[in-house]
């Protein structure tokens, strides 16, 4: 387990701050040199759980260094968060093209990093794990001797693999969402929902061949539908008034930019579930009467994990406080879907819908817990 953490900024005060945010639970090394940051990268990057860079340190910035190391081997298993009090959205392309995983700006805010570093932290071990995993049940697979114990393990192998991935794809979905500290909380929601949801499909309509291996795709991939956001830019993600329209065809691109976002992690988990994963992070904006996007896919073109995400993400929506709108009540928000008001739902899911609408709401109220559905 990595148990150190770097902070490099030029300024001794917030590396006061962040030093007393991380000390409880982490090891914590500090200079306001870019320079003696790198070394300190060089040196120690197999027990560095993450680095918070200064864009700006004097001597050598936050690019320079990504850019040294960024060919590296190990340089994927070591997130960087760069702070920057240069807001430009050039300075902003400039550290993710580089390699940086986050960027905030300064002044920041002491509660979202602590939670954003320790997310990425726990993400990047995960996945370290996850692939270890992945080793050793590649090896076992291999093996010709057959024996019990080989079995034994690969099933206990296959099991840890399961709990890391599923553990990963939250994790994610949670950093997704630390963006909008508002919409905290909309993952669980969300996985909770469409559970009901599809566990509901799969009894009623079972021409959609959801076995319960799907369903638990559906559940978990739900947690990165909005994965895409993560690349859009504050001013338009968390505008508190209505889009222009440029900006609003900018927002749609999400889905897209999540699509490029899972390119960049292919192979980190398997076919079936990066099946699923990219039908949720593409269509779950489409609308039955073709009304959606990016693709406006019609009728039973667009997925079933899809439309079961779609309909779950929108109640959710119309449920719980956004930055651009007050909660409505569940009645009211169960009636606006039913005729169409948040755009055209397939017949089938609405029947769905409204055969779950009790549990939906005993859901959103907290009634229930997400293993007894």
């Amino acid at each position: 387990m990595r148990k150190k953490i770097l902070i490099a900024d030029s300024g001794e005060v917030n590396i006061e701050i962040l030093e007393e945010l991380f000390e409880g639970d982490f090891e914590v090394v500090t200079t306001n040199s870019g320079v003696e940051a790198l070394d300190v990268i060089m040196k120690l990057h197999e027990e560095l759980a993450a680095v918070i860079l200064d864009y700006a340190l004097g001597d050598k910035g936050a690019v320079d260094i990504l850019n040294s190391i960024n060919q590296t081997v190990w340089f994927d298993n070591l997130p960087i968060i760069v702070l920057s009090e240069d807001t430009s959205l050039k300075i902003e392309k400039a550290s993710y093209r580089a390699g940086a995983v986050d960027f905030a700006r300064k002044p920041f805010d002491s509660g979202l990093i602590e939670k954003k570093v320790k997310k990425y932290a726990e993400l990047y071990s995960v996945r370290e794990v996850l692939n270890e995993t992945r080793v050793k049940l590649d090896a076992v697979s291999t093996n010709s001797n057959g024996n019990s114990a080989t079995e034994g393990g690969m099933t206990m192998g296959a099991d840890v693999y399961y709990m890391q991935h599923n553990k990963m794809i939250e994790l994610i979905g949670t950093l997704v969402e630390l963006r909008n500290v508002e919409n905290h909380h909309h993952v669980q929601r969300m996985k909770g929902l469409v559970k009901i949801m599809a566990k509901k499909m799969q009894e009623l309509h079972p021409e959609y061949n959801l076995n319960s291996q799907m369903v638990d795709y559906i559940v978990t991939a739900c947690s990165i539908h909005d994965l895409g956001k993560a690349a859009i830019r504050d001013e338009v993600l968390l505008k508190p008034g209505r889009f222009t329209d440029e900006e609003y065809e900018y927002m749609k691109s999400h889905t897209l930019r999540g699509i490029e976002l899972l390119d960049d992690v292919k192979g980190a988990w398997s076919d079936e579930f990066d099946k699923i994963a990219r039908e949720v992070v593409r269509s779950h904006h489409e609308k039955y009467d073709g009304g959606g996007y990016p693709d406006g896919l019609k009728g039973e073109e667009i997925p079933i994990s899809a439309q079961l995400v779609s309909i779950s993400d929108t109640y959710d929506a119309l449920v719980n406080d956004r930055v651009y709108k007050k909660a409505f009540p569940k009645d009211v928000a169960f009636n606006m879907i039913m005729v169409g008001e948040c755009g055209i739902f397939a017949p089938k899911i609405l029947d769905c819908f409204k055969v779950c609408r009790p549990m939906l709401e005993a859901w959103e109220e907290g009634e229930i817990k997400l293993e007894d559905i």
